[in-house]
């Protein structure tokens, strides 16, 4: 059953058509192959400035820091728990009341 106002095939119904996962699209596929007319290899170009004694220390470090994302994955967020205790005071006005608080024992009476 299709969703209400949303066309397309029926939930629950495999996928058909379109690009095998992992397929570059045009625009990506067009620019790889102009890199590889020119031979032009931009990891090893990374790599080549990385290693660059000459080259700044803050454009080797974002090469490296580039580079890094091919050999290794990223790491997930961390949630750091919050190792303080909460502290809540109750402040209640039953010492102040002219009857006090007889704890619920008394019977109410009514008018």
């Amino acid at each position: 059953m299709a969703i209400a106002g949303k066309g397309g095939r029926p939930l629950g119904y495999p996928k058909s058509g379109g690009r095998k996962k992992g397929t570059p699209n045009k625009a990506t596929l067009a620019v790889a192959e102009k890199l590889a007319s020119v031979g032009c290899d931009p990891i090893l170009g990374l790599a080549g400035i990385a290693m660059d004694k000459k080259s700044s220390r803050e454009l080797r470090a974002r090469c490296y820091i580039e580079l890094a994302q091919y050999m290794h994955p990223k790491r997930k967020p961390v949630d750091v728990p919050n190792e303080q205790p909460t502290v809540m005071n109750a402040i209640t006005a039953l010492d102040a009341s002219p009857e006090g608080c007889d704890g619920g024992n008394q019977p109410i009476s009514e008018p």
